[in-house]
């Protein structure tokens, strides 16, 4: 190749490095370094329960027979890991029980976790914890508490 063919394919390298580049950053949806985000989570379903917040203690007059959480991960991966306990306190911390859900449903394919039972009892508080883990072993927890009115 002669000089001046080299500089032309030199140049259009560079074009084309930078039009990807820029294409790149018009991608919709996370960054593949995005973590995993769990932006809500229902003491019941979506349709009829009640909202928990993350690190807040929600007060329930009724029970619910399953939490359920809405999450999401970088478009570019996928779930790889998904885990819920509880754990439940009595009043004045005199008894209490523990709970590892070992089999947690999806809805909508990955989109959204189910955690089954959940029934407590009156006066007790459960902390509840999920974790979603991507396929590029990035994790995300969520952390919330449901105290059941006497």
């Amino acid at each position: 190749m002669e000089r001046g063919e080299i500089a032309i394919v030199i140049v259009q390298f560079a074009l084309l490095a930078a039009v990807v580049l820029l294409l790149s950053s018009f991608t919709p949806g996370q960054s593949a370094q995005s973590n995993p985000v769990i932006s809500s989570v229902y003491w019941g379903t979506p349709a009829q329960g009640i909202a928990l917040h993350s690190g807040q203690v929600t007060k329930a007059s009724l029970n619910a027979s399953v939490v359920t959480a809405d999450f999401s991960v970088a478009f570019s991966t996928q779930v790889s890991a998904v885990s819920g306990s509880r754990l439940c306190v009595g009043p004045n911390s005199t008894a209490g029980e523990s709970t590892i859900y070992t089999t947690i449903p999806f809805i909508t394919a990955p989109g959204s976790l189910v955690l089954s039972p959940t029934v407590q009892q009156p006066g007790w508080v459960c902390t509840y914890t999920i974790k979603v883990t991507d396929g590029l072993s990035q994790t995300t927890t969520w952390l919330g508490s449901v105290e059941l009115k006497p």
